[in-house]
């Protein structure tokens, strides 16, 4: 098999933030796949990094996204180019310096995907996929510029946004990195964590809590109150057209809802939240034929029991 072509670096842009300063940001990103094919953007959720197709990367949560994309795969870098980006105030390259007390807006975000495509060339994207947080900015994207991404699929997401400034403050104060593998690990064993430890056993219990170890080193409390704040303020008032939604059957965050797109279709999982990345396999299914342009809501295609 051949490798497809791949790229890695930043680009740096204008950037709006929340209060209004313009900020020149630095947005880092990979690309992965013939340039001339159809392109996909990957959007990573409120704690993970863009480096969702390579195992190896360099971050706690690399390749999240592997089980189904790259060579070979239902989103196959072969014949898709695919690209992923870290969100402007996240932890993994994209930021900018000073206006310390501001963030970006899930549109800022989405501003910056569509800098990103003219940087690299990409009139249309074929399709944009963002997980959690992702899906927000996948869903901004589709409803601000449907000329730049023909769809979107929202993976165990919503049109809109969680948490509450009132926490922000709280998020500021996970200055060590103890206090933030204390608090990421609460937040996993409440989220699909939990179950999963008892089906797996302690040996793999004890390799995910050491990629949550890791983690806290590299994360930091601006990214977490910057993302916070972003998802706490994202609104849409409804589904964008041409987008689909896949939620987890046992997601407390994103409980499926009759508030949801046409094309829409529920995981059967015991791991909540964290399904897609604990156990991916019952999802390749639903999200190659998202890719495929098939129906979501058929049973044979969402997991569901008949």
């Amino acid at each position: 098999m051949v490798d497809a072509p791949s790229d890695a670096g930043t680009r740096e842009l204008d950037l709006r933030l929340a209060d209004g300063h313009v900020v020149r940001a630095r947005l880092a990103y990979t690309s992965q796949g013939p340039e001339d094919a159809p392109a996909y953007l990957l959007l990573h959720g409120y704690t993970g990094s863009h480096f969702a197709l390579d195992p190896n990367g360099p971050a706690a949560d690399a390749g999240w996204a592997a089980a189904w994309a790259g060579p070979g795969k239902a989103l196959d870098t072969r014949r898709h180019r695919v690209l992923t980006m870290n969100l402007p105030g996240s932890a993994y390259g994209s930021g900018w310096d000073g206006a310390d007390s501001a963030h970006a807006s899930v549109a800022a975000m989405a501003d910056a995907a569509c800098g990103l495509l003219d940087a690299l060339g990409i009139a249309r994207l074929d399709g944009a996929i963002g997980y959690s947080f992702g899906g927000y900015v996948a869903l901004q994207l589709r409803a601000a510029r449907p000329s730049r991404v023909r769809r979107a699929l929202a993976l165990c997401s919503a049109r809109q946004g969680r948490g509450s400034l009132d926490g922000l403050d709280a998020l500021r104060r996970l200055d060590d990195p103890d206090r933030r593998y204390a608090f990421r690990v609460d937040t996993l064993m409440r989220n699909g964590l939990a179950p999963w430890a008892h089906d797996q056993g302690p040996q793999a219990l004890a390799r995910e809590l050491g990629r949550v170890r890791q983690w806290a080193q590299e994360f930091t409390p601006a990214a977490l109150w910057r993302l916070r704040a972003a998802a706490a303020t994202f609104s849409l008032p409804a589904w964008p057209s041409d987008t689909a939604l896949l939620r987890a059957a046992s997601d407390a965050l994103f409980p499926p809802t009759a508030d949801r797109p046409a094309q829409a279709g529920t995981v059967s999982t015991p791991y909540g939240h964290q399904a897609l990345l604990l156990d991916p396999g019952p999802w390749v299914g639903p999200i190659a034929a998202w890719i495929d342009g098939r129906d979501l809501s058929h049973p044979t295609h969402t997991g569901d029991t008949p």
